[in-house]
């Protein structure tokens, strides 16, 4: 069952489309990440779909940007 967040409906997984869009990115990036191995995906039918889940991961392990560390240092 798919969890709610501030009201609204998170889904439990995204079409390849509503996946690349939600992180920002685009559908030839994502099919780059997925044949790389750096973010999996799952068939279900004709449709292949990427877990919320994995995109969360995905972007919990990318570094840092370089404004961010600068703000993170200033912050010390």
């Amino acid at each position: 069952m798919p969890r709610e967040r501030g009201g609204s409906i998170v889904p439990l997984a995204y079409r390849i489309e509503d996946a690349a869009a939600a992180i920002g990115i685009s559908r030839s990036t994502l099919f780059e990440y997925i044949k790389d191995g750096r973010i999996p995906s799952r068939k279900i039918g004709a449709s292949t779909v990427i877990r919320h889940r994995d995109l969360e991961a995905f972007l919990d392990a990318a570094p840092f940007s370089a404004a961010t560390k600068d703000a993170q240092r200033s912050m010390s």
